[in-house]
This record gives C-alpha cells, structure tokens and sequence, in this order.
C-alpha cells in the first residue's frame, strides 16, 4: 500500500500540539504555574491590604480571578505560536513537498525529495488518528506525519494497518481550543 501527500505548515503544527497535549505532564506545568500566579497576586494583595492600600488590593484581586479564568486560554495561544516559529523555521524545506510512504508487510519505506528511510513495522508503537491526519509514533520517539487531506480509501488503509496488527486511536474529535 502506497500512501502519496503533501505536508502543510498546519500539519506540523497539529502534530507538536496533539503531542503535547496528550502529555499528563504538560497539564500539571500549567495547573502549576496557573495556581502558582494566583497565588502571588493574593499574597501581595494581602501585603497591600495590611499596608492600607486598599485600591491595590482590589486590583490584585481582580488580576488573580482574571487570571484563572483565562490562563489556559491565552497559556494555549502562546504555545500554537511558539510552535508555529518552530516549524517555520525546522521544517521549512518540507513544508508543501510531496511525501511517499509505502507500508510492506516488514517495512515501512518512507520517501522524499531528501532521500528514502526504512522502518520495520514492528518499531511502529501506534498510529494517532485526529480530524485531518495520522501520527505514527515510533518505539524510538520519532514520529511520522500522514496528511489525510488528498488521500482516498482512508478505511481501506486502516484495514491494512489492522492486517499489519498496528493499534490505531482515534481522536477524532481532537482540537487545539
């Protein structure tokens, strides 16, 4: 089965933010820094309140309950963009190039204007499937990217990936909010 697409810079963007966002550890960070800020805001809130400065504190106040509230959004925009500079910089010169991935019953054989890899279907951990591409996820770490967009028969090489005995998850209804 050969697969034939094209990567968008939205593609690779999708790919580190579903990455990170199926990282438990990346949740605790923003609940931690998230509570940590409004925890400062209080405490010298508090401090301004003792001192008499009454109009400060409420200020503080009003910035801790802001900043609950709106932390995870404006934590979440920093981050697409933080990532959007990564891959206009990392992957500049893979961005609308034509990618041909060939899946055998022992090797996936992955192609570009780069050159030709080969990876042993075994060494393929999970296939990640969301809205508009497919993330293989290597044993190693590395990762490989499938844009949906332009590829037809999409339950037939699922079948094919189940024949391979390669797990697939479905998320679907994944997005960066």
């Amino acid at each position: 089965m050969k697969l034939e697409y094209i990567l968008k810079e939205k593609d690779f963007i999708d790919f580190h933010l579903f990455s990170i966002s199926e990282n438990k550890k990346t949740r605790k960070i923003m609940n931690t820094t998230k509570f940590a800020l409004v925890a400062v805001f209080i405490f010298i809130g508090i401090n301004m309140y003792n001192r008499n400065n009454v109009e400060f504190a409420i200020i503080l106040g009003i910035v801790a309950i802001l900043t609950l509230f709106f932390f995870d959004k404006l934590y979440k925009s920093k981050l697409r963009n933080h990532f959007s500079k990564i891959v206009k910089n990392s992957y500049a010169n893979k961005i609308g190039e034509k990618q041909t991935m060939e899946f055998t019953p022992e090797y996936l054989i992955m192609e570009d204007k780069t050159g030709e890899g080969k990876t042993k279907i075994s060494e393929i951990e999970q296939i990640d499937e969301t809205q508009n591409n497919f993330f293989i996820k290597l044993s190693n770490g590395s990762s490989f990217i499938v844009s949906k967009n332009g590829i037809e028969n999409l339950e037939q090489i699922k079948k094919k990936w189940n024949d391979l005995n390669i797990p697939i998850s479905e998320n679907l209804d994944w997005k960066w909010k």
